[in-house]
């Protein structure tokens, strides 16, 4: 009697002729002009079928079963800014939305208030031979508090979205401003908002310098300019259940030194990076470290087998973002169990540098205990973004004997995700279809 044979293997083959026959009907429907409809539906199939052989996580229950969370599949952000400025003295007030839409088909909805004070100074230089060389500075401290709602499905989000963004806006707050100040005007109360699912507060330091180079007269029009800005932020985030999260953005050249996956993506000109620590009714549960970076093309992971040093060879290998960052964004978060005694351990030299903001003669050895701890045991995800942004900035100052100007800003960005893969302790790459098909 013959051996019987492997399921799996008769899985990858029957997967394999499924390709083939999928791929044959592909090509020959777009040589007779196939609908647009069928052909997604084909598509579709063939990526499906790509993913099972793959080992991919390719619906939402292999998700579960895996215990992945959701992806944030797309993330729309409407940010207001109206700044005021009086000789040195800067005093700003800000508003923002946040709509995001996740993989399983809930969502969630933030509206943000925040308000910054500081000061600014300028100074020029303008030679006999004709550039000049103009150049700003400034610091201050930035506060900000929100509110969180979560939402089963995308349409209530956005049902939510319809009926408070507008009272939630820079003008409608002015509006219940003169509203409540003037008798005549007031009429019958305004409906109280729903009880938010999540609070949080922030707040921290900021300091920006801007400078720019003038040529003369003889070659008008050219020049240079450069613009920097850095801050130091902490914030707490309070859930229902008891779940409490501390946040802080650090400095991208520390969360470099935390791993060999942050490490390739602050290689990249990582931007943005922060340290997270949840607890659940005190007790620590989760550390989470995030990278984000300008990115030129896509990401090609070896899912399916792709190990630790895979995935790190992939991201170091990418081309040097330009300029801009052709609309790209590669995201890093990895995740490690603070259930576990080695891990806390691993996580307390480091969290105490973090609260104390002093660099012990020892801290490089304290970052690399933490960092073999996250490239032994943490929990990776790795996403690609395209970015779309949209700024609008209306300005004016006057100097006659006092300086006086004031600004608004209006930013909308968009991020949709491109492409989404997972790695836990113990297994290999995988894709995530079911992110990526939402």
């Amino acid at each position: 009697m013959p051996p019987p044979r492997p399921i799996a293997g008769q899985a990858s083959a029957e997967y394999v002729a499924l390709l083939a026959v999928v791929g044959a009907v592909v090509a020959g429907a777009a040589a007779v002009g196939s609908p647009p409809a069928l052909a997604v539906k084909l598509a579709a199939a063939l990526r499906h079928g790509i993913c099972r052989v793959a080992d991919g996580v390719c619906t939402s229950s292999q998700a579960r079963a895996a215990g992945l969370s959701p992806c944030l599949v797309q993330a729309r952000t409407d940010r207001e800014r109206l700044g005021g400025r009086m000789l040195v003295v800067r005093l700003g007030r800000g508003d923002a939305l946040l709509v995001e839409r996740r993989s399983d088909g809930s969502a969630a909805v933030s509206f943000t208030d925040g308000a910054s004070a500081g000061a600014t100074v300028g100074v020029g230089l303008r030679l006999p031979s004709g550039p000049r060389v103009n150049a700003r500075g400034g610091a201050g401290v930035q506060f900000s508090a929100g509110r969180t709602w979560e939402f089963a499905s995308f349409a209530a989000a956005a049902r939510f979205v319809r009926r408070w963004a507008p009272r939630e806006s820079l003008g409608g707050e002015a509006v219940g401003l003169l509203r409540r100040a003037c008798p005549i005007c007031r009429r019958r109360p305004s409906p109280a908002m729903p009880k938010p699912d999540a609070t949080f507060h922030e707040g921290g330091g900021y300091g920006e310098l801007a400078a720019a180079l003038r040529l003369g007269l003889r070659s008008a029009g050219a020049g240079a300019e450069e613009e920097g800005e850095a801050g130091l932020i902490m914030g707490r985030r309070v859930a229902r259940g008891g779940r409490v999260t501390w946040y802080d953005r650090i400095d991208v050249e520390a969360a470099g030194r935390l791993g060999a996956v942050l490490g390739a993506v602050q290689a990249r000109h990582a931007s943005e990076a922060a340290l997270e620590i949840t607890s659940v009714h005190g007790r620590p549960v989760e550390l989470r470290v995030r990278a984000a970076a300008r990115w030129h093309g896509e990401v090609d992971l070896p899912a399916g087998a792709g190990s630790l040093s895979d995935v790190t060879a992939v991201l170091r290998g990418a081309p040097a973002p330009p300029p801009g960052g052709f609309g790209r964004r590669v995201e890093v978060e990895v995740a490690l169990d603070l259930t576990d005694p080695a891990n806390r351990r691993a996580l307390a030299g480091a969290a105490e540098v973090l609260a104390l903001r002093v660099r012990p003669s020892n801290w490089g050895d304290r970052l690399r205990a933490l960092a073999e701890r996250l490239d032994a045991e943490g929990a990776v995800d790795v996403r690609l973004l395209r970015v779309g942004l949209e700024e609008r900035d209306l300005g004016a100052e006057a100097a006659l004997g006092l300086v006086v100007g004031g600004n608004y800003r209006r930013t909308q960005e968009i991020r949709d995700l491109v492409g989404a893969w997972s790695l836990r302790g113990g297994g290999g790459l995988r894709e995530r279809e079911d992110c990526v098909s939402a």
